[in-house]
């Protein structure tokens, strides 16, 4: 029995040893897999906007409550940079879903972000905030940055958070 016990045993550990070996490739070839669905999760959404805090009522026209807003901002021609408007998540009746839209161009993304972000402009979207849109896992980086992305501002340094990196003036920090 102890000789078979002893066989069993070493048996055992080369099993651990194969399984461990293994498993490594498939570990790393996961980890590939993820990053890469996070880059083109990036890219999907690096084309889209928010609308936060957009009043919800049935039957609405997403794209023409997202064109309102860009007339508010200033970009009155804007209907060609509109590719689509859709509510996110389940309805509630206590709280209006974010609306999701879909650009055609980043440069106007960008200028339409800058735009929101001016305190003249701000005032003139009645609380409705037009914010970037984020995958999942940028959004937790995002919230676990926020303490060091204020601290940065308010000592006057330029802030960016972009495809889940913190730039304070243009220099990669990490979070």
């Amino acid at each position: 029995m102890k000789a078979s016990l002893t066989k069993m045993n070493s048996t055992v550990e080369a099993i651990g040893i194969n399984t461990e070996a293994s498993l490594k490739p498939l570990q790393e070839s996961n980890r590939e897999l993820k990053n890469k669905l996070e880059h083109l999760e990036r890219y999907s959404r690096d084309f889209n906007i928010r609308l936060i805090g957009a009043k919800e009522e049935d039957g609405e026209d997403c794209m023409a409550i997202v064109l309102d807003h860009f007339k508010i901002l200033g970009f009155e021609d804007a209907y060609g940079e509109l590719e689509n408007a859709h509510r996110t998540g389940k309805r509630r009746d206590d709280k209006a879903r974010h609306i999701i839209a879909k650009l055609y161009s980043r440069p106007f993304k960008r200028n339409l972000l800058r735009a929101a972000k001016s305190p003249e402009k701000k005032d003139m979207l009645n609380g409705i905030r037009i914010v970037e849109d984020f995958s999942p896992s940028d959004f937790e980086l995002q919230k676990k940055a926020l303490p060091k992305m204020k601290a940065a501002f308010d000592a006057g340094l330029k802030v960016q958070f972009t495809k889940g990196k913190l730039l304070i003036d243009g220099k990669a920090v990490p979070i």
